[in-house]
């Protein structure tokens, strides 16, 4: 997908075009509106990520985003973009399991060669060794998610946390 450069997008260019892409005119876009909109610049997620996208732009606090909201996702898919392209080196398109450790850890995140391989594995379906920019944009919205829950959960910031089951679940729940 090419999106648009944040650093070029003007506030009045992205007011028009989240309006162009608000079907129902509510002012927020809905997991359906999204998802038609990136499907368009060639980015396919099932409906599960994209309420994901949703739910880690506006923090849970509803089913759709605001313009702003928008914006910060812009950003981020964005950012995505220019660092798959920058670490796919080897071949256009697609990112080698080697490159998205590095592209990971360039992002901030530290992760064991279990924990690595075991996520790795899990976002590359057909394990082909390959990740699709899509497949790569899941496992980092994945990743976020799942520091940010860690995190409200290590309130002394341990690096250790225990849960019960009903904790696990919520906090499983918050990180697809």
């Amino acid at each position: 997908m090419q999106l648009i450069d944040p650093a070029k997008l003007t506030d009045e260019q992205l007011m028009q075009w989240f309006d162009s892409l608000d079907l129902d005119n509510d002012g927020r876009l809905n997991a359906t509106e999204l998802q038609r909109a990136l499907a368009v610049g060639n980015l396919h997620f099932s409906l599960v990520t994209i309420a994901h996208m949703i739910r880690i732009q506006n923090h849970g606090s509803s089913n759709a985003i605001s313009c702003t909201e928008f914006g910060r996702l812009h950003d981020f898919l964005t950012g995505m973009q220019h660092s798959f392209i920058f670490f796919g080196r080897s071949h256009p398109g697609q990112l080698q399991r080697s490159e998205a450790m590095e592209a990971l850890q360039h992002a901030g995140f530290q992760l064991d060669e279990m924990a690595f391989s075991t996520l790795f594995t899990t976002f590359d379906p057909e394990c082909t060794n390959w990740l699709s920019i899509a497949e790569y944009i899941a496992m980092t919205l994945f990743l976020q998610s799942a520091s940010a829950t860690f995190e409200a959960f290590d309130q002394q910031k341990r690096g250790t946390v225990t849960f019960n089951f009903n904790q696990w679940i919520y906090a499983s729940a918050n990180v697809v």
